[in-house]
């Protein structure tokens, strides 16, 4: 398992998403652990498979409202489940993306699975547990789950 101060990159490039939006920061709760016999999660999740030297997946897990909010304060008119899934990839792919720079090259991420729900089990492997991290932005909760080692 990646060792808990290596998070941090995580957590500013969620931070660093919703600051490009509006300038506002997020509020991060204590990360903890999760035993990986279900998934922590909202109404939809963006989920990134990592392979390379560290093996896993990220995920990061929105409600609904807060994803339609999202679209409002960037000024999408659409805030259909379509509209809402490609925003939730791209909440992925910004948070994996940036955590290359922690990594390296070598940090291989997969295109986003976008589920409904929390991410099922299947995403987590079962021999480790999962850092679950929960967030606050503009009084909407969600988490960023990371299970890589």
């Amino acid at each position: 398992m990646v060792k808990i101060e290596k998070l941090g990159v995580f957590l500013s490039s969620i931070n660093a998403f919703f600051a490009q939006i509006d300038g506002s920061e997020v509020s991060i709760d204590t990360p903890y652990l999760n035993h990986n016999r279900s998934a922590i999660g909202y109404d939809y999740s963006g989920v990134i498979e990592i392979s390379g030297p560290l093996e896993g997946c990220v995920y990061v897990s929105a409600p609904s409202v807060m994803l339609r909010e999202v679209l409002k304060v960037m000024g999408e008119p659409d805030s259909s489940i379509i509209m809402m899934k490609d925003l939730l990839g791209e909440m992925a792919n910004t948070i994996s993306g940036n955590a290359r720079t922690e990594f390296g090259s070598e940090f291989i991420i997969s295109p986003p699975h976008i589920v409904e729900s929390a991410p099922s089990v299947s995403y987590l492997p079962k021999d480790r547990q999962s850092y679950v991290t929960p967030f606050t932005w503009h009084g909407h909760k969600a988490v960023i789950g990371i299970c890589i080692a």
